[in-house]
């Protein structure tokens, strides 16, 4: 690349240097590279070649490998704020068997924004803000050789993408639910993660996502049903209100002192985020009991995440193909994860942090005490407190 930006420069500065020629200016002057970014037409036009199974690090798999990639881009910055009011790709086909009457990829409401200044969440700006696809490129998979050569696979994708990927609506308690006709019912049971439960009709955003999403998580909630303080997990940042309180010093000195915590999701259609969850529990009481630490199994039907922050995200990819594939990373120092067959999203590193929710009632996880110290349970689609951005320009979009 960075030879590729050296010829840019000398072609620039020669043109630059016949005209100094023409006035009797016998020297040339190299473009610096914020220089060459006021120039009107200066991207340059890129492609590469890796070759099946060349690469050995992260990710090498094998047989998914075995495919030569041809990949073009530009060496740009693309920057762009967008609204979609329905996002589905692959609906029907192959991919039926997975979940049937639903589609790889199905979300409502996407808005691509701009990050805040943290990097954890969108900007305040809304519309006047960007998403940012660092040197964007398309990738193509091809199987074989001579007259048997296929194309297999088809990836878009950047070096690095920065901005907000915000998804979906929330919905007040007692509203139907447009995407799902079902009523929303805040205080009622969560029932099982999907969108006939009560608390999940609550929200809508993403139906369905094939993908490879590294997530990581933090969260300060406090808890209910005669149990007193917060529940935290994940690593806060002190800015986080009552977040203080999960820095405190325990004789365990783990979670307190923050610890991060990731969440992988990864299938095809997949419509529920399940984690188990180690919870640092401040000043909590049950009865005579005092409880320091638990564990839940973290149940989230995926509409009740409505967003994710990337700040530099590596690798961030949409791609479909008719077999699984293992791409090859930017950089080319191994395979991204394997993308099955139909839609795919890759997004390597993915931030929902320093979440705020509402009261959450928690008590299922005192309801077996085996260990006293660390009971454990279910919290089912909790309300995490993760509002849609607003992300509209005047009266326009469908905020």
């Amino acid at each position: 690349m960075g030879s590729v930006m050296h010829n840019n420069i000398i072609k620039i500065s020669g043109l630059a240097a016949m005209m100094m020629f023409s006035s009797g200016i016998n020297a040339m002057t190299a473009l610096t590279d914020e220089g060459l970014a006021e120039v009107a037409g200066q991207g340059l036009f890129v492609s590469d070649y890796i070759a099946p199974n060349s690469l050995t690090g992260a990710g090498a798999t094998g047989g998914n490998t075995d495919f030569g990639f041809y990949r073009m881009g530009l060496d740009v910055e693309v920057a762009m704020n967008a609204n979609i009011d329905k996002l589905q790709l692959g609906c029907g086909g192959f991919n039926e068997s997975a979940a049937g009457n639903s589609c790889d990829i199905d979300m409502d409401f996407v808005r691509l924004m701009g990050l805040n200044a943290a990097g954890n969440g969108p900007s305040t700006a809304g519309a006047a803000s960007d998403f940012i696809l660092k040197r964007p490129y398309v990738e193509i998979a091809v199987k074989g050789s001579g007259t048997t050569r296929e194309v297999a696979g088809i990836k878009i994708g950047s070096e690095e993408a920065n901005g907000y990927f915000g998804v979906g609506r929330q919905y007040a308690n007692g509203a139907v639910n447009q995407e799902t006709g079902v009523t929303c019912q805040t205080g009622g049971a969560a029932g099982n993660a999907g969108a006939g439960a009560a608390r999940g009709a609550c929200h809508s955003g993403v139906s369905r996502i094939s993908a490879y999403l590294n997530v990581e998580l933090s969260a300060v909630l406090p808890l209910t049903n005669g149990v007193s303080g917060y529940a935290c997990f994940g690593l806060l940042s002190s800015s986080v209100p009552n977040g203080g309180d999960c820095y405190a010093s325990d004789t365990a000195g783990v979670w307190k002192n923050g610890k991060r915590l990731y969440a992988e999701i990864i299938g095809t259609r997949v419509a529920t985020m399940r984690q188990v969850v180690e919870l640092d529990l401040d000043a909590t009481a049950l009865g005579f009991i005092s409880i320091d630490h638990a564990y839940a199994n973290l149940v989230q039907d995926l509409k009740t995440l409505h967003g994710f922050s990337l700040d530099g995200t590596s690798d961030f990819f949409l791609s479909f193909q008719r077999q699984e594939i293992a791409y090859p990373t930017y950089d080319k120092s191994g395979y991204a994860y394997p993308a099955n067959a139909g839609w795919w999203m890759n997004v390597p590193d993915v931030t929902v942090t320093d979440v705020q929710g509402a009261t959450v009632d928690l008590g299922g996880l005192f309801a077996a005490l085996g260990n006293l110290a660390y009971p454990g349970g279910d919290t089912i689609n909790s309300d995490l407190g993760v509002a849609p951005p607003i992300n509209c320009y005047g009266g326009y979009g469908f905020c």
